[in-house]
Formats: C-alpha cells, sequence, structure tokens
C-alpha cells in the first residue's frame, strides 16, 4: 500500500455514516446534531428554553493517583446543555447503534449517579 493510498483509507469517514454538517457558524457531528441545534435555537429565540450551549463537558472522574501512577480523569461533553423553564437538562444525539455501545451506557449511569439533578435526554 503506498501512503497515498494509506491515507486515503484513512479519510474515509464516520463507520455510522454521520456527515459533518455546519450550521450558525458552528460544525457539528452529523445532520441530526445539526437540525437538533436549529430546532433548539428557534425554542430559546421563542423564549421556551434559555441558556443554551453546545458540547458542555461534565466531568464524571476525576483524575487521580494510583500506585504513583496518574489516571486521567473521564469526562463526557453533553451536545446540547439548556434550561427548559423547570430544570437543567443534557441532551445527547445519538443513533440507536451508538446508544448500545458500552462506552456510552457506562458514561450514561455514570453521569445520572454525578448530576441527579440534570436531566439526561437522549434525542433520537
Amino acid at each position: 500500500m503506498s501512503a497515498k493510498q494509506y491515507r486515503e483509507s484513512l479519510n474515509k469517514g464516520n463507520k455510522y455514516h454521520a456527515q459533518k454538517t455546519e450550521f450558525n457558524g458552528q460544525t457539528f457531528d452529523s445532520k441530526k446534531e445539526s437540525r437538533r441545534a436549529a430546532q433548539l435555537l428557534a425554542l430559546q429565540k421563542a423564549g421556551w428554553i434559555r441558556g443554551l450551549e453546545t458540547q458542555k463537558k461534565f466531568v464524571l472522574i476525576e483524575g487521580f493517583e494510583y500506585r504513583g501512577e496518574k489516571i486521567r480523569g473521564v469526562s463526557w461533553i453533553a451536545d446540547f446543555y439548556y434550561f427548559n423553564g423547570k430544570e437543567w437538562v443534557a441532551e445527547d444525539v445519538k443513533s440507536p447503534m451508538t446508544r448500545k455501545k458500552p462506552e456510552y451506557i457506562i458514561k450514561k449511569k455514570l453521569f445520572m449517579l454525578k448530576y441527579p439533578d440534570i436531566v439526561f435526554n437522549e434525542f433520537l
């Protein structure tokens, strides 16, 4: 395999066929996520939600040291975070395939444990 063929093989795209999409000057990981951004922005402009943030990071496990070795913490990045008038919502736009991945399931449970006052919403 030539160097050019190798570079091209690395650029095959997302294995779930998601296409990065730009909306309102921001790049989103998929068309579905950019459509949801447009919906939430419209809801915010109409006054139904407020404080809309994208790509908000939540620390699930702090970094620590184990027997002299530094262990990195674990975090999860919500696609959207907003206040719906009653409570704060952390929202993740995921495909059915991604929601079955063990890493996603564990992070979701850790988020729910650490942030019980924030609603976890999966947007299908």
